[in-house]
């Protein structure tokens, strides 16, 4: 899989969560179907475990991908969050270009997080958000490059809970709302509100909304009904009650204009296509990128490629010091971590230098490893820290390990464990180019393991 430069959340796949997908999958005799389901589990579990990381509240016992009555009806990896909606939690493999979005899910969401099951190493990587689109639009494969970075996805529900708070409250605007559509869910409104706002121009919203709302309102002679929704029959509805709603969508979208931040653009934008930013001249929104697979290059983590700020495919999950610590003011964890320098590197003029993030779960906890390496003359110091990520967690768990490997014998090199009140741990150590080595970072029965090469 090849992907663009972006932060990561790697989630180590426990044996708890093994055995329940393993659990599902033996309820099936196809062994695609088996398959399947076994995928969808973890990818449910590793988004799951990302969401509670970061105090996000779920509800799995509404999620149809964990139900066993549902599971063999459908193609679905859903995760219904808290008030807002159900959240896609799609699967890919290590080899895979794109994404499977089943038809299945092309409906009910409020968008899609495609996660990499690598079952080698026993981790999940979430890699990207993509938002909701018109149905009539989806496709089946989309790029994984298509996927925004997982930003987007906290930015599209903080916007999507901004807005469940306005619906509740006593804006007259809202008022009128709820009351038109009184036997709606006020979250399927909002997702589908927030897909117009966000896919259209400013002129064309109101007749989109105007139309979506048209579909929920009580039936009157010259509707018709597909499934149990209601839509307008054009040549037969009733034209004033038709423009009162375009009128009513209109009042809603310039409120939820003022609460997203404002939209002064004349386009529309797609925020799930990033190779074309607008829709085209029709005014049809771009279908998604689809890229035809192709082989992956897989290898070492290249310290020597860091310090010569190249960026190599295989360091997706890594993010630079500087942009990792500009998300952290104000969180006191990380006051010495802006300059990690060895004792050896202390006494001495680097010529290169480089440091490196990457944020893990480790069995629930939130964790942060911090890669700095200096290269002089004649051998690189690397010196390797591990923190705690969130600010109310002042310690590392009691227990946690950071271990060093050498990867050419197999044997442990290095090993620091945490005690009750360890703010961080660390290693140092000193290299020749080219050798390799291994990172290991584990607690209880969670462990995730990066190699590397000098």
């Amino acid at each position: 899989m090849t992907y663009t430069s972006r932060p990561m959340f790697a989630v180590p796949l426990t044996s708890k969560a093994l055995k329940l997908a393993k659990s599902f999958q033996e309820q099936y005799e196809s062994p695609a179907k088996a398959r399947q389901v076994y995928l969808n589990t973890l990818a449910v579990y590793a988004v799951d475990t990302y969401c509670q990381c970061l105090g996000i509240k779920t509800d799995l016992e509404a999620s149809d991908s964990l139900n066993p009555a549902m599971q063999p009806l459908m193609d679905v990896a859903d995760l219904e969050i808290a008030g807002i909606g159900k959240l896609e939690c799609r699967p890919v493999l290590p080899a895979d270009e794109n994404c499977y979005i089943p038809a299945d899910t092309w409906e009910n969401r409020i968008g899609y997080v495609a996660v990499e099951i690598d079952e080698s190493s026993r981790e999940a990587t979430l890699f990207g958000f993509y938002p909701t689109i018109n149905p009539l639009e989806m496709m089946e494969q989309l790029s994984c490059e298509s996927f925004q970075p997982l930003e987007a996805f906290l930015d599209h529900l903080h916007r999507l809970e901004t807005a469940l708070d306005f619906f509740q409250g006593h804006n007259p605007v809202a008022v009128k709302v709820r009351e038109r559509l009184n036997e709606q869910s006020l979250p399927e409104i909002i997702a589908e509100m927030e897909r117009i706002y966000r896919t259209y121009n400013k002129y064309e919203r109101r007749y989109a909304g105007g139309e979506f709302l048209a579909s929920y309102v009580p039936a009157k002679p010259g509707f018709a009904f597909r499934g149990s929704a209601p839509i307008v029959d054009r040549e037969e509805s009733d034209d004033s009650q038709q423009t009162e709603l375009q009128d009513l969508a209109e009042e809603l979208l310039e409120k939820l204009d003022e609460i997203w931040g404002g939209d002064d653009s004349d386009e529309s934008v797609n925020p799930g296509t990033p190779t074309n930013e607008s829709t085209d001249a029709t005014g049809q929104i771009p279908q998604p990128v689809m890229v035809p697979p192709s082989p992956t290059t897989t290898g070492l983590i290249s310290l020597n490629e860091w310090l010569q700020k190249s960026e190599s495919n295989s360091q997706y999950n890594w993010q630079s010091l500087e942009s990792f610590l500009s998300n952290q003011e104000g969180n006191l964890i990380f006051r010495f971590a802006s300059a990690p320098r060895s004792r050896t590197a202390d006494t001495e003029s680097p010529t290169l230098s480089a440091s490196k993030v990457r944020e893990i779960s480790l069995a629930g906890y939130p964790v942060v490893l911090i890669v700095n390496c200096q290269k002089n003359a004649e051998k690189t110091d690397i010196l390797i820290r591990l923190y705690p990520l969130s600010a109310a967690q002042t310690y590392l768990p009691a227990g946690t390990k950071l271990i060093v490997i050498d990867s050419e014998l197999g044997d442990v090199f290095l090993e620091a464990q945490a005690r009750s009140a360890d703010n961080w741990i660390q290693l140092e150590f000193s290299g020749e180019a080219g050798e390799p080595f291994s990172i290991k970072v584990a607690l209880e029965d969670a462990e995730i393991t990066e190699h590397f090469a000098i």
